[in-house]
């Protein structure tokens, strides 16, 4: 495959921020951001030749990190293991001035998640986050600010 080594360093420095925010899509389950990391990550070194021509490869990733998380849920069966293995820890530990900010993140529905990491973590435009979506520009506006809202009040709620 050529440019290999061009997709070891971009992987070496896009990995971790994916991972992350896979990771607070994923309510904080560790073990699904991972496996849906890997996927992206792979199926970006199979198309490494067109990825890597692509204005930002990393937003890509994400969306396809982040869909595959979304399929997962979708196709796992609601038990109370379920509800278990989206209590987990995030992979990183956030610092402790940003441990309420996460933990009001994670009170989020997915699709609130979803559209605060597209936007704040992968940094896609909110045109971008609504084509994610699949969902009208003014809906991924909506969403977005509905789920600034609910933050702010979680976060007011604990002062």
């Amino acid at each position: 495959m050529p440019h290999i080594e061009d997709f070891d360093d971009w992987f070496a420095a896009e990995y971790p921020r994916v991972l992350g925010a896979v990771t607070i899509v994923c309510g904080g389950d560790l073990a699904r951001a991972e496996d849906a990391t890997a996927d992206a990550f792979l199926r970006a070194l199979e198309r490494w030749d067109r990825v890597r021509d692509m204005d930002a490869p990393a937003g890509w990733v994400t969306r396809v990190a982040v869909n595959r998380a979304k399929r997962s849920f979708r196709w796992r069966p609601r038990s109370a293991g379920f509800v278990d293995s989206t209590l987990h820890s995030p992979a990183a530990e956030p610092q402790p001035e940003d441990t309420e900010v996460w933990d009001a993140v994670r009170s989020l529905t997915l699709r609130q998640r979803t559209a605060l990491v597209l936007r704040y973590v992968a940094d896609q435009t909110q045109a971008e986050v609504a084509r994610h979506l699949d969902v009208a520009d003014g809906t991924a506006a909506a969403t977005l600010h509905q789920a600034r809202q609910r933050v702010r009040l979680e976060l007011e709620a604990d002062q």
